[in-house]
Parts: C-alpha cells; sequence; structure tokens
C-alpha cells in the first residue's frame, strides 16, 4: 500500500514539473527602435522627501561555512505597517575580507517567505566567500488585502488604500536607504550591488531600477507595468477588495481603475521611459499568469528596452515551483546565473 501511494504522489510530482514549471521559453531579441538608455537624475521628486536612518547590524546569530547571519534592521524611511516601523532583515556576511558584491533579495510581504529564503541563502551558499546578501522580511504587508477587503466604509477604504500606497513609496526609499549605507561599507563593493524582487516586490524594484543607477542588475519575477491595471484585473485575494469595492461601496470597474492610476502612477515604470538599461534587468514572467495582464508585462518588457526574459508556462503562483526542486530549480539557476554575469568586478 505504501509503495502505491508513493508512487501515484511520484507520478504526480513529475506531472507537475513537467506541465509548466520547467517548461519555459526565453524572449531575447533587440531592444525597440525607438529605445535609448539615459541615467535618471538624481530622484523623482515622490521618492526625495523621506528620512533615512542609520542601519543596525546585531551580533551574529548564526554562522555558516561562508557566512555569519546577521540581524539586520534599520527604521524605515516612511511608514512602512511594521508594528515598529522598522526595516528588518539577515545580512548573509561574507568571512572573507575586502569588499565583495552585494545582492539584496525582497521579500513577497504577507505571503510566503519560501521563495526569497531560497535565493538569499541559496545565493549565499553559490557565492560562497565572494558574495554578501541581505534578506530583507516581509511579514508586514505593503497591501492588507484582507483588512482592504472588508473595509466598513468607502471613507476607510480610500484611507487604506492611500496608506498603502505610503507603504509602497516607502519602500522604494528604503531600498535606496541600503544602497547608501552599503556604499560606507569596507565589506561591500558598491558598484556591484543588485536587487531581486518578486511579485509586489518586483514591481517596487522596477521602480527603483529607474530611480537609482548604482544598482548594477535587477531581477523582475512575475512583476509588471501599468500597475493600475494590475489591481483592476488580478485574482485571489486582490480581486476580493475589487469585488468588495465595487458592491458595496457601488464603484464602477472605471473608477476603481482610475483611482489607482491616480495613487501609482508616479510610481509606475511607465513613467520613467528611457531611464531603465537593458543590460541590468531579467525579467521572469509566466505565459497564463492570472494576475500580471499579458499587456502590463509586455509593457514592463517594452518600457525597460527589452531585457533578457525567461516566461514560465505556468499561472501567477505556480510559477514560484520553478524556484524549487519541483520545477528543478529552473528559475533559481537562472537567476544565479544572470548575477554571476552582471555582478564580475570592473576589469
Amino acid at each position: 500500500m505504501r509503495s502505491c501511494n508513493f508512487n501515484k504522489l511520484l507520478a504526480a510530482v513529475l506531472m507537475l514539473a513537467s506541465s509548466g514549471c520547467v517548461l519555459h521559453i526565453r524572449r531575447d531579441g533587440p531592444p525597440p527602435p525607438e529605445y535609448s538608455y539615459t541615467p535618471a537624475p538624481t530622484a523623482f521628486e515622490p521618492f526625495q522627501v523621506l528620512e533615512r536612518h542609520p542601519v543596525v547590524l546585531g551580533e551574529p546569530t548564526s554562522r555558516t561555512r561562508h557566512h555569519d547571519i546577521v540581524p539586520f534592521s534599520f527604521v524605515s524611511s516612511g511608514h512602512n505597517g511594521h508594528p515598529e516601523n522598522l526595516v528588518i532583515g539577515q545580512y548573509f556576511r561574507s568571512h572573507e575580507p575586502g569588499r565583495k558584491k552585494l545582492v539584496i533579495v525582497m521579500p513577497i510581504w504577507g505571503t510566503s517567505a519560501y521563495p526569497p529564503h531560497k535565493i538569499s541563502a541559496g545565493y549565499a551558499r553559490h557565492s560562497g566567500d565572494a558574495a554578501n546578501v541581505i534578506w530583507i522580511h516581509g511579514d508586514s504587508p505593503v497591501f492588507p488585502w484582507a483588512a482592504l477587503a472588508h473595509t466598513p466604509t468607502e471613507e476607510a477604504f480610500v484611507a487604506m488604500a492611500r496608506d498603502s500606497t505610503e507603504r509602497f513609496r516607502t519602500a522604494i526609499v528604503d531600498i535606496q536607504r541600503i544602497v547608501d549605507w552599503a556604499g560606507t561599507r569596507d565589506d561591500i563593493d558598491p558598484s556591484r550591488i543588485a536587487v531581486v524582487g518578486f511579485s509586489m516586490s518586483a514591481l517596487v524594484t522596477a521602480s527603483v531600477m529607474a530611480n537609482d543607477s548604482r544598482i548594477r542588475a535587477g531581477v523582475l519575477m512575475m512583476g509588471a507595468a501599468n500597475f493600475a491595471e494590475v489591481f483592476s484585473a488580478c485574482g485571489d485575494r486582490v480581486a476580493a477588495v475589487r469585488t468588495h469595492v465595487m458592491r458595496d461601496f457601488g464603484w464602477s470597474l472605471d473608477r476603481y481603475r482610475n483611482f489607482f492610476h491616480e495613487l501609482f502612477d508616479p510610481a509606475d515604470p511607465m513613467r520613467f521611459r528611457g531611464y531603465y538599461d537593458r543590460e541590468k534587468i531579467l525579467m521572469i514572467d509566466a505565459m497564463f499568469d492570472d494576475c500580471m495582464p499579458e499587456f502590463a508585462r509586455t509593457n514592463l518588457w517594452n518600457v525597460t528596452g527589452h531585457p533578457e526574459r525567461i516566461t514560465m508556462m505556468y499561472r501567477h503562483r505556480s510559477s514560484f515551483y520553478s524556484l524549487t526542486p519541483l520545477g528543478l530549480n529552473i528559475s533559481r539557476r537562472q537567476i544565479y546565473r544572470f548575477l554571476d554575469r552582471k555582478l564580475k568586478p570592473a576589469e
């Protein structure tokens, strides 16, 4: 009986692995005819006005062959939703002296910690002494979808949505604060910094990449442009908020979409055409994404100048299996190779 059950489980695993978590296509190609890159100004106005607090490193909590695992925190530049308004995480600090490349791994706020943990610990292990890694934790959501879906009044929804916009803006500035801090460190090479974002944090990373030319490489996994359109089309928890507002407050879909245009257009990649260096970006998306619309993913690829792009043949959440043994670690290997190439020391 146990053998039979094991065989069924093995068959199910193989079927899932072969049904899209492993299958993918590359969309490498020349940039659009009108593509032209110009480094961004120092910062666009929406990201200039928040305070930037000092970073605090604690005592190591554990030690691996190549790294000390050090608690990492600082007071957020604005209101970020954390109970103590902190940015917290882990710093994988190399044992080897000298300046190393730094990879900043963003969270999937309020949901699974598995993808960012696998990339953080995995890339630290993959690179050995040659890299430092920061894993930013994300227990507090940028968008509290469950609370937004149960707001008692229209006024409460509008206030909470505006607060979420502030959290998004704060997340952008907080990454830049980490880059500021990295430039003061003897153990980090400030010319070799990368950021990896997933889903919502891929949206943040896309905005950062347009506004901070100090970042050498960025991975945008399951992200998109046209943020207002994403919030108007995404399923699951996002759809529950949309349904609540339209059903209980009488909003039309156009009104809902326009409301998020007003909130998020200042940070949307579509605003930053020309400020993306396509050579710095790896885009990983999903062919059958049920959250990020196809045109929004295509627009992100276009506005960033047709960077290296890998499309998984699956839906939004299921594509994250490509970071796991179930998906043969396809995306993990692609991300590691990209970071290795882009973060080489200057010759």
